[in-house]
């Protein structure tokens, strides 16, 4: 139970990572704690063609993340609109060597 709700949490930061990157890129972004580099950094690693390891930098962000604010994006359905694979965003905070991340 306790990683479907990771899972679910690293879904939501997705989501945001997606957000990001739409945006202009002028306009500085901080969301749920994490700098739009920051989430770049993560799109790779969930990415449902050609899926990358997580970068060190992804790793350390999801680490400082607001997981309250994250939570908050859960149920939101353009996950997978945005070419987001659930399974591998869930499995992001092991990959990450986050065992004990918060969950929703």
């Amino acid at each position: 139970m306790a990683s479907k709700k990771v899972g679910v949490m690293v879904m939501m930061m997705m989501i945001v990572v997606v957000m990001a990157i739409l945006a202009e890129r002028s306009v500085a972004i901080d969301i749920c704690g994490m700098t739009q580099p920051e989430l770049n950094e993560c799109k790779p690693a969930v990415s449902k063609e050609n899926p990358t390891n997580p970068s060190t930098p992804c790793c350390d962000a999801l680490k400082h993340a607001n997981y309250s604010c994250l939570c908050g994006y859960k149920n939101s359905p353009w996950l997978g609109s945005f070419g987001i694979d659930p399974a591998l965003a869930a499995a992001l905070p092991g990959k990450c060597d986050m065992p004990n991340a918060p969950t929703c």
